[in-house]
């Protein structure tokens, strides 16, 4: 006779991998570390520093996970939300460090929830061996 397993027993190992899965950044792939590039002054140029990443490179790394903050969901009591992160972004094109300069009053799980989304964002490498600083605001309307 064949044993019956009840349901909940089924799916308490399944439900278990379901809630480690469920921040959105975890629905993002971890960013690949690229070799970091040389920063070679030019030797007839007295004031030469790295380049660093441009414009259209940090706001197209950034618009490639931003969206996915927007499954932080929305915080109770709030209808919008302006916040400002800083980040540092290592040569080889990984976040290295991000904090919140501005929160607004948000929950610290709603900015650890952005936080952990903006880290995932996959820049390419540059050549300010310390990193790249980067200020980002994030303004939230629902």
């Amino acid at each position: 006779m064949a044993r019956r397993v009840p349901l909940p027993a089924l799916l308490g190992p399944l439900a278990a991998v379901l809630l480690v899965a469920a921040s959105p950044a975890d629905a993002i792939p971890a960013p690949k570390a690229e070799a970091c590039k040389v920063f070679t002054p030019n030797p007839d140029d007295d004031y030469a520093s790295p380049e660093g990443l441009g414009y259209e490179q940090v706001r197209t790394a950034l618009n490639g996970v931003i969206q996915h903050a927007l499954k932080c969901g929305q915080p109770a009591g709030f209808k919008e939300l302006h916040l400002t992160f800083d980040l540092v972004v290592g040569c080889n094109g990984v976040v290295s460090s991000i904090t919140a300069s501005e929160e607004d009053g948000a929950p610290d799980a709603y900015v650890a929830c952005v936080s952990a989304v903006i880290k995932k964002a996959d820049f390419p490498a540059h050549d300010m061996a310390d990193g790249m600083p980067v200020t980002y605001p994030v303004n939230v309307a629902w």
